[in-house]
């Protein structure tokens, strides 16, 4: 992505951010989290963070003066159920679309990836990747590897390739949008034995036995997108392997660069820690690969 509205910090100036919370799904704790999300970002020392928990009736000039909007909002207390999402109206919204692709940097946090179906409108095209009822799904894996797909990005760039990380959600079978300028930074596997111990079921739900993006960025306009489906809730957003993606991947989508290195413990187990990211999931992804081709030679046999 070129270096399109960089901001240049000098003496005690600080990328200013925006938390946009108020509501979410039974699922997530917005109250608890969104303080969490702002103490984190503080703690860098590069953000001042205001958080906001009513966004309607907002427009231009509520976000004339932020480097970055967090969402962690999502309008709906049953996530696939059939009463109208919440929505903050016409002109919050489109403020929102405008000061991203003006070059601003925009979040699209955990929760807030299901906002937006059938809007109509730009939020599907500037989150890049949306989770949907028709499609996604949370996979039964609370610990799990990620895996660092694209080691040159600013974000991601001096990070271990494979790392542990536990007590979070494995979304899967994102639903893309057309035309987005997505790149995927990390992502994580579907582990089949995490779902049951029969290998003829291996393969019972689409997207099992696959990798999924986790986290990514997005180009919208001049603007710079950071999503990630990591950080459920406070013992998520407490282990270094999520602390150090978001903090960067912030500063990556208010600046347009990362100045931040890594915390203390990136890319290591926990105290206690489930063995299941470091030791087991490697060995059933073994597994598993070994009977795929299996049954590739053997479907390759029979056509024969």
């Amino acid at each position: 992505m070129p270096d399109i509205g960089l901001r240049q910090l000098g003496g005690e100036d600080k990328l200013r951010a925006l938390i946009v919370t108020g509501h979410t799904d039974i699922h997530h704790d917005w109250r608890t989290v969104s303080p969490m999300l702002a103490e984190l970002l503080r703690e860098t020392g590069l953000f001042d963070v205001r958080i906001t928990e009513e966004f309607r009736g907002a427009g231009p000039e509520t976000l004339e003066p932020y480097d970055l909007v967090v969402l962690n909002y999502f309008g709906r207390f049953e996530p696939w159920g059939h009463a109208p999402e919440q929505r903050w109206g016409t002109r919050a919204e489109q403020a929102l679309y405008d000061h991203v692709a003006s070059g601003k940097g925009v979040v699209v946090y955990h929760a807030s990836l299901q906002m937006g179906a059938g809007w109509e409108d730009d939020f599907e095209r500037m989150a890049g990747g949306v989770m949907r009822e028709h499609c996604s799904r949370r996979a039964p894996i609370p610990d799990f590897r990620l895996h660092v797909v694209a080691p040159e990005h600013p974000v991601t760039a001096g990070m271990p390739e494979f790392m542990p990380h536990y007590d979070d959600d494995l979304y899967v079978n994102l639903q893309w949008a057309p035309g987005a300028e997505v790149e995927v930074l990390v992502t994580g596997w579907d582990n089949p034995l995490r779902y049951t111990q029969v290998p003829a079921e291996w393969d019972a739900l689409p997207g099992m036995g696959q990798e999924h993006a986790l986290v990514w960025t997005n180009r919208y306009g001049q603007g710079r997108v950071f999503a990630t489906g990591l950080g459920h809730g406070p013992e998520a957003i407490s282990h270094p392997s999520f602390r150090g993606l978001f903090a960067r991947g912030a500063e990556w989508a208010a600046a347009g660069k990362v100045t931040l290195g890594l915390p203390d413990g990136f890319g290591e187990p926990v105290p206690g820690g489930d063995w299941w990211p470091t030791t087991l999931e490697p060995m059933v992804r073994e597994m598993y690969e070994q009977r795929r081709q299996a049954a590739a030679g053997t479907q390759e046999g029979t056509e024969q």
